[in-house]
């Protein structure tokens, strides 16, 4: 990730380039700039999906005992083939969320 800007977007971008920061020796490890750039986008989805369940809406509903779900989808716009699968046991596995 480059440190180029783009303008308004810069605001939304800066989210993407902290979890490039957070986890550059994970990404940085994969040769292939597609399947990197594959692991960047999962790694926002998940970062989202954990943002999402640390909310007070959620946990209070979970303190509660109701049954809440959050999913986070990601997939490739290529063949519609699922991305998120893979890493996210590499991820759980070795706590990089």
């Amino acid at each position: 990730m480059g440190n180029q800007e783009y303008g308004l977007i810069d605001n939304w971008l800066r989210h993407i380039k902290d979890i490039y920061d957070k986890h550059k020796d994970l990404l940085e490890a994969i040769p292939e700039v597609k399947k990197r750039v594959d692991a960047l986008t999962e790694l926002n989805v998940l970062t989202g999906v954990d943002n999402v369940c640390n909310t007070t809406i959620i946990q209070n509903a979970w303190a509660k005992g109701q049954s809440v779900e959050v999913h986070g989808w990601c997939y490739s716009l290529e063949d519609g083939g699922v991305l998120l699968e893979a890493l996210l046991e590499e991820l759980i596995f070795n706590r990089y969320i």
